[in-house]
């Protein structure tokens, strides 16, 4: 099979940094008891290609081989045919390039390890796997302590598990499963590909791991991968990339059962991967990081593989504990991400957290899928930013808090192409900027049919929440843009927090206190129209900010009550012409006026009451004529004027 590897194109936290090196230890222990070649007292295969039978002795240079024996094949195309109880220590699997070693008929158990590391290049083609072969009413099944795949640098190894219909395949590995420790274009994988009919494999270990050391999978991909309906991974620990670079999982209509998870475990491990398609299922009840403290490493769940998606290209990850999904942990964990697509499924019972120091993570749901989480959090502690969240015509439901940015800066969350994003946990707050010290962080909600939902009992929409910390004025902005509608009990605008409304809409109360803005448009830049179905209250010093442009006003529609009483702000910004009368402002009701004024031109006024209707109009002045700076032609008139006074009328003159 040629691999070609899918690619991304798309409180109290308890955040476990799984194996921090454990595996490497593992395997180096279990390295000490193996070699590349057999002592005097192992016994080699001397059949060749011939089938013969694992218990006969003929076929060995040192009799049959038992659990304190290690035994040995070098032959291209050596056909084992293993019985009832085979056994031996170790088992070396090595051989000429482009050979093949074939398990058939029954069980091995291993008391040590297979160990598998032919010098034969970096590419698939050439690797000399072992195939553990089921014609259909065979099973075949081997039982290692530890099994090494691609141990030493240019080297590498692979296991098939091929089992056709009425088959079953087994592979299984009491502690470690190591796939390139050093080397790279390792793997394990079921056989038939997608589209043909195969028996029962699966594969199971305490740890699964690749690309173990810094150099391992840099040359080519150290992977593991179910590639047919109901083959099964089950592992207590999935550890895609100890220090080594593309280290892989490809779910293709498997069942995988996983207790933890992570993706780059140090520093050195990026471009690491998980794959669900197909309609395959990947359970995991323990820890799930993408990203410990490597970077560039990714999950998707569906994937439109044109060679291998047979059934359909959604894949479905269901997180059952209580742990949240983590993507970029440590600060030297950045650009790692999570994409949802083409009508799949993610549930976690957990948050979902983008950056914990982490910087640049992405987490996106698009096409149709389906996401529903406890909370979300992004950006958590001070130096983690640039995170971000998209949900392009999908959904996300959450029963708890939502932060975007708790202590971090510059993370967004963006909701577009009809998505939807709903939070139902009461009393849990969804807020834009937690923490004093989280700035410039946003949410946008874009284009007609996206939703931000926050209704449950007690929930706020909250924007610059500054609940913690301390610091300069951030600043953090809810954007309703182009059709988008946010529908909360209340949205709470505090110090360093800003509105922006082109062409959107805000239901539910809005209170925005001091130091808090609304923009009516995109602030600074370009004035539009923003509705607010129900009240809306500057009077603690709230701020309206209204953008005058190329003769646009920005303005707000108040479906409600106006309160500007107290100690209200009006900004006015841009260029404005005299004597025209600006509308900022059309409500229902009415409740005091404006107390500050700032950027107002020289002269004009505010009309509360704008011809007689529910309207606040800013309008300018005309400017008076100043005789100092009318230059020539007012003189002239005024030489005129003069002149006349001095002639006077002319007098009749009258006869004799």
């Amino acid at each position: 099979m040629t691999f070609n590897p899918a690619r991304v194109s798309d409180s109290g936290l308890s955040l476990p940094r799984l194996v921090r090196g454990l595996a490497v230890v593992i395997v180096a222990a279990g390295l000490l008891v193996a070699g590349n070649a057999a002592r005097a007292a192992d016994t080699i295969w001397t059949s060749g290609t011939t089938p013969g039978a694992w218990s006969t002795a003929g076929n060995w240079s040192n009799g049959v081989p038992d659990s304190t024996t290690n035994a040995y094949t070098d032959t291209a195309g050596a056909n084992i045919i293993l019985g009832a109880g085979a056994q031996a220590k170790t088992f070396f699997v090595q051989g000429p390039i482009g050979g093949e070693s074939t398990l058939t008929s029954g069980s091995l158990t291993l008391s040590d390890q297979l160990w598998i590391n032919i010098a034969s290049g970096t590419l698939e083609t050439t690797t000399v796997p072992l195939r553990l072969y089921d014609a259909g009413s065979a099973p075949v099944s081997v039982t290692a302590n530890n099994a090494s795949i691609g141990v030493d640098a240019g080297s590498q190894g692979g296991v098939i598990l091929d089992t056709q219909p009425g088959g079953n395949v087994t592979f299984a590995v009491t502690n470690t499963l190591t796939i390139g420790y050093d080397g790279s274009g390792s793997y394990v994988y079921t056989s038939p590909l997608p589209g043909t009919s195969a028996g029962s494999a699966a594969i199971t270990a305490a740890t699964i791991q690749t690309s173990v050391t810094a150099a391992a999978g840099a040359s080519d991909y150290n992977y593991i991968g179910t590639y047919n309906a109901g083959h099964s991974v089950t592992a207590t620990n999935l550890v895609l990339g100890v220090s080594g670079k593309q280290g892989g999982a490809d779910n293709y209509g498997g069942n995988w059962t996983i207790a933890n998870t992570s993706l780059g475990d140090q520093t050195t491990s990026g471009s690491n991967y998980i794959t669900i398609t197909d309609g395959g299922t990947f359970t995991n009840t323990g820890a799930f990081t993408v990203g410990v403290r490597g970077s560039g490493n990714y999950v998707q769940v569906g994937f439109a593989d044109p060679n291998l998606v047979t059934s359909g290209s959604h894949g479905t990850l269901t997180l059952t504990g209580a742990n949240d999904l983590v993507i970029g942990s440590g600060s030297t964990a950045n650009n790692n991400s999570l994409v949802v697509r083409n009508t799949s499924t993610l549930s976690a019972n957990g948050n979902i957290v983008v950056g914990v120091d982490g910087t640049g993570g992405q987490f996106n749901v698009t096409n149709g899928s389906t996401v529903t989480s406890g909370g979300a959090r992004l950006g958590v502690n001070a130096g983690s930013s640039g995170n971000g969240v998209a949900v392009d015509g999908a959904t996300w439901t959450m029963n708890g808090s939502v932060r975007v940015g708790d202590k971090g800066s510059e993370n967004q969350f963006i909701i577009q192409d009809g998505g939807t994003v709903t939070l139902t946990g009461a009393n849990k707050n969804f807020y834009i900027g937690y923490d004093r010290a989280a700035t410039q962080n946003i949410l946008a909600v874009l284009d007609p049919n996206s939703t931000l939902s926050v209704k449950a009992a007690g929930a706020d929409l909250v924007v610059s929440g500054n609940v913690t910390g301390s610091g300069t004025t951030p600043l953090n902005v809810l954007a309703v843009l182009l059709g988008g509608v946010v529908d909360a009990n209340r949205t709470l605008v505090g110090d360093g927090g800003e509105i922006w409304g082109y062409a959107g809409t805000i239901k539910g109360d809005v209170v925005v206190g001091s130091g808090g803005t609304i923009s009516s448009g995109l602030y600074h830049v370009v004035p539009g129209t923003i509705t607010f179905t129900d009240n809306v209250d500057l009077s603690n010093g709230g701020t309206l900010s209204t953008l005058v442009a190329s003769g646009t006003v920005g303005t707000i529609d108040v479906g409600g009550t106006l309160t500007l009483s107290g100690s209200s702000v009006l900004a006015f910004v841009g260029s404005t012409d005299p004597g025209t009368a600006y509308i900022v402002a059309h409500y229902g009701t009415l409740s005091g006026v404006f107390t500050s004024f700032f950027g107002l031109p020289a002269g004009a006024t505010v009309d509360y009451n704008y011809h007689g209707l529910n309207e606040i109009a800013v309008i300018t002045a005309v400017p008076e004529i100043a005789m100092a700076s009318a230059g020539g032609a007012f003189a002239l008139i005024a030489c005129s004027l003069a002149l006349l006074g001095r002639r006077g009328p002319k007098r009749r003159r009258h006869a004799g």
